[in-house]
């Protein structure tokens, strides 16, 4: 790993209000870690030192606003590019992916990444004022199926790129971070950093998967970590799995990310998700997409959708991700947005509760705290005496139909 000399990490002043999730900002679940954590991980594999407190001003100093999902590969990026024009610069990704970016910006023209030259303090207005730099992000495009009558196609091509820099301050922003990161992590994770490590795992897991197809040799590629159990008739293909997770009988947990104490119980169905510490998918629950912060429970369905920290969804409950026949909006600030690809789940806030058989339409933000039942009047309560024959509910009673 190549170190900088001369060059810190620091984060903005600038102070970032969440929307839908609670603070700090740092502790959101970004792909397995807290968002902090991950931050700080990036800076140190770039060669950049973190610093502590107020960074030194007689050295360059890259900043990066306190909700940023980024990678290595961009602090990297951005550092060879500030000391090779010497001036201050700020991030701006190219490409597709720059164009995908900033619908997930929801008009949040805020510098995310900047580079400040030796001399002078880090002040929200110096970083404002840095020349913007567009990055070429070496994008790949994959394709998503979509329903036809929403979307004119059969596919929608997603960008991907592994020099990711997105916000997380809005809980949509924050799972499509995790999204967008995903694919990038589990590939080096799963299949190795230098030539020599992947090819010697690609190696066992051909002879694993018998087969040279992409798909079926990545499903033999995990990264289990220590006190993880799996019942052996679940499958688990593709997934990077923190220290005590487990997985139960007949479950399916795929290409996702689980962090410590993480649980998918019996029969359960888990596919591109990162769960935080704690969070459990229940029996028969199904999870795709979505992003489970630290205790969280699913015990229903929901698709690109974000439990907060202990929230929790019962059996049967339902968070919709699609307004069939038009684009869903969320609120932001305030304000109605168009969520990305015109697609977003259900947000349920710190704590809260979603009670069993409701159903909570897209774009959708349940507040901290808040718990949701059902309409009383589906409710059994008085069963009278005698009664036979088809019957149906009314105002929580038995009545013939």
């Amino acid at each position: 790993m190549r170190t900088r000399e001369g060059v810190v990490g620091t984060w903005s002043p600038e102070e970032v209000v969440l929307d839908g999730i609670a603070g700090p900002v740092g502790r959101a679940p970004f792909l397995g870690l807290p968002l902090r954590e991950r931050q700080e991980r990036a800076l140190i594999e770039a060669g950049v030192r973190p610093a502590e407190g107020a960074a030194a001003e007689d050295l360059a100093r890259v900043v990066l606003r306190a909700d940023v999902a980024l990678t290595h590969q961009a602090v990297a990026a951005l550092a060879d590019r500030g000391a090779e024009l010497g001036e201050d610069i700020r991030w701006v990704t190219g490409g597709r992916s720059g164009g995908f970016h900033r619908q997930i910006r929801f008009g949040d023209e805020a510098p995310l990444l900047a580079w400040l030259a030796p001399g002078g303090p880090v002040t929200a207005e110096r970083i404002a004022a840095a020349r913007p730099v567009e990055f070429d992000p070496a994008e790949r495009l994959i394709e998503m199926p979509v329903p036809r009558s929403q979307f004119g196609a059969d596919v929608l091509e997603l960008p991907l790129t592994e020099q990711l820099v997105v916000p997380t301050a809005h809980w949509l922003q924050l799972v499509w971070a995790n999204l967008l990161g995903l694919a990038p992590f589990l590939w080096r994770q799963l299949a190795g950093r230098n030539v020599a490590e992947v090819g010697w795992r690609l190696f066992w897991a051909v002879l694993r998967a018998r087969s040279v197809q992409p798909t079926q040799v990545g499903a033999k590629l995990n990264r289990l970590g220590s006190g993880v159990t799996i019942h052996p008739s679940a499958v688990v293909e593709g997934c990077w799995l923190g220290d005590g997770v487990t997985i139960g009988a007949n479950a399916v947990v795929r290409a996702s990310v689980l962090a410590d104490a993480a649980a998918v119980e019996d029969l359960a169905i888990v596919e591109g998700c990162v769960l935080g510490p704690g969070a459990r998918v229940q029996r028969q629950a199904m999870a795709k997409y979505s992003v489970l912060c630290e205790r969280s429970a699913i015990g229903g369905v929901v698709q690109l959708g974000c439990l907060d920290r202990d929230a929790s969804v019962k059996r049967t409950a339902t968070l919709m991700d699609q307004a069939f026949g038009q684009g869903v909006q969320v609120q932001v600030g305030g304000a109605l947005r168009p969520a990305p690809l015109g697609l977003a789940g259900v947000c349920v806030g710190e704590g809260s509760v979603v009670a069993a058989t409701v159903a909570i339409a897209p774009g959708r933000c349940v507040p901290a705290g808040v718990r949701v039942f059902a309409p009383p009047g589906d409710l059994v309560r008085r069963i009278p005496a005698g009664i036979t024959g088809d019957v149906t509910v009314r105002d929580g009673r038995l009545e013939p139909l």
